[in-house]
């Protein structure tokens, strides 16, 4: 009785809010804004930011533009991109590289597909990992049309040697234990989205592999993603509750306990769909608990409070503790970030769903690690177990997405006109940045998806 009253009462509330956060008509121009940086002019490229100058982000990086163009097709179903940015990814894997590195390793190319020259942190080893996984779902949707052959002949070669797939699978397969820059381009280490985001590529690679029928390549990337495993669950330090985005000790900017927004993104493009580091893990919810107790609790961001005194819902966070990029210049102090706070919401969805799909699985227990992450989330919602009452994984899915849709509203609360640039400032609310982010944009609609699908798992419910 408890159950349905909770999920009844909140499910309008979610079905009220997410309908009121967002319009059709507004997300159409989201929409439309999205699309201007994706395959622009038809070539496949895929823009970070139409800003020429302070900052100057019109350029493609590897990693913003897989992901985008990922969300383009999967996402907002738009495969017509698809066959542009397969002849792009194939040119400039076959560019010769003027910074002496294996090109595969290159974050940033001019628009025109020359490699980008100038000092820069090399090599970014998440790129030629996302760029496979888009790839492999593209093949994968070819492939279930019954134009497996099409895949065969231009995007999976089984020459090493021959931009495509492959080419990017064997980088990985071959570099996953070499250190790299990060995704936020600032430290060469071990990291944790690295690694998650190679492992997926090597584990869904496996898969196309074996169905192509190159089963020498399937088993070695498998074997190899198995490999990687016990160097990413290194990353968990259970001293802080939290999964280190970088192994230490490192260069660069030290952030306090190595929080960072970084571990959600890693989890949200990494993971795999079989279990490891999945957005129910007990890791992960302790670090996305401690990063909301830094960046909101403890007063981080003075805009947060201005917002909770106007009685606006949820929260912004950045990148790190202690950052200082103000989408301007290093040295400064760092602001909450767009995509962050977005794709953070996301992870609240699929752990919604993740967890309303354990409902009724008498082998799933909630580790203290879990409880500590949920009872306080429940709380706010209004619903409040005793010390010694189990915490039901239908009212936690609920109160979830309840926490997803405040996080999107937070981020709304400070758009210009629903055009999203990169940071918001952390005193004044207003953006900052790069303007017209494609990344920010892209988070928006994977938490949206996200949102409908945990929403339609629950719906059964009441």
């Amino acid at each position: 009785m408890v159950l349905s009253l909770f999920l009844a009462i909140s499910l309008a509330s979610s079905q009220s809010l997410g309908g009121d956060i967002y319009s059709k008509t507004e997300l159409n121009q989201i929409s439309r804004f999205f699309f201007e940086n994706v395959d622009v002019d038809g070539t496949g490229a895929v823009v970070a930011s139409p800003s020429k100058s302070h900052p100057n982000y019109y350029y493609h990086w590897m990693r913003d533009g897989a992901i985008s163009i990922n969300i383009a097709n999967v996402v907002l179903g738009n495969e017509t991109c698809m066959p542009h940015y397969v002849s792009w990814v194939l040119k400039v894997q076959g560019t010769s590289d003027p910074n002496n590195i294996d090109v595969r390793g290159e974050p940033k190319f001019f628009m025109d597909g020359r490699v980008y020259n100038g000092p820069w942190g090399r090599p970014q080893n998440d790129g030629p990992a996302l760029r496979a996984i888009a790839l492999i779902n593209y093949a994968n949707q070819l492939i279930a049309k019954g134009r497996m052959q099409e895949v065969k002949d231009t995007l999976y070669s089984t020459d090493l040697n021959k931009p495509g797939i492959k080419f990017d699978l064997e980088y990985v397969a071959h570099q996953w234990q070499q250190t790299s820059f990060d995704l936020w381009e600032e430290v060469n280490g071990h990291h944790f989205f690295t690694k998650m985001v190679q492992r997926k590529a090597l584990v869904i690679g496996a898969q196309l592999a074996n169905r192509l029928g190159d089963t020498g390549a399937g088993t070695y990337y498998q074997a190899q993603a198995k490999s990687m495993e016990p160097s990413i669950q290194a990353f968990w330090d259970a001293s802080s509750g939290v999964i280190k985005a970088t192994m230490t000790p490192h260069g660069g900017p030290q952030k306090y306990l190595d929080l960072d927004s970084a571990v959600h993104l890693g989890v949200l493009y990494g993971y795999a769909d079989d279990g490891f580091f999945s957005y129910t893990d007990s890791k992960v919810l302790s670090s996305v608990g401690k990063l909301k107790e830094v960046m909101y609790s403890d007063g981080m961001y003075p805009i947060n409070a201005k917002d909770d005194q106007a009685k606006i819902p949820g929260y912004l966070i950045g990148r790190y503790p202690n950052d200082t990029y103000d989408g301007y210049e290093s040295g400064s102090v760092g602001n909450p970030w767009i995509l962050c706070t977005q794709s953070l919401a996301e992870l609240h969805y699929r752990a919604a769903k993740g967890f309303y799909s354990m409902l009724n699985d008498t082998s799933k227990h909630l580790d203290e690690h879990s409880k500590l992450f949920l009872s306080p989330l429940l709380q706010s919602y209004g619903y409040a177990p005793r010390s010694d009452e189990s915490i039901h994984l239908g009212i936690a899915s609920m109160a979830l997405v309840l926490e997803g849709d405040a996080l999107l509203t937070r981020a709304k609360r400070h758009l210009n006109k629903l055009h999203m640039s990169e940071q918001i400032n952390l005193d004044s609310g207003f953006e900052q940045g790069a303007n017209d982010l494609t990344w920010s944009y892209g988070t928006l609609f994977g938490a949206l998806d996200a949102r409908k699908k945990a929403i339609e798992a629950m719906a059964g419910s009441v």
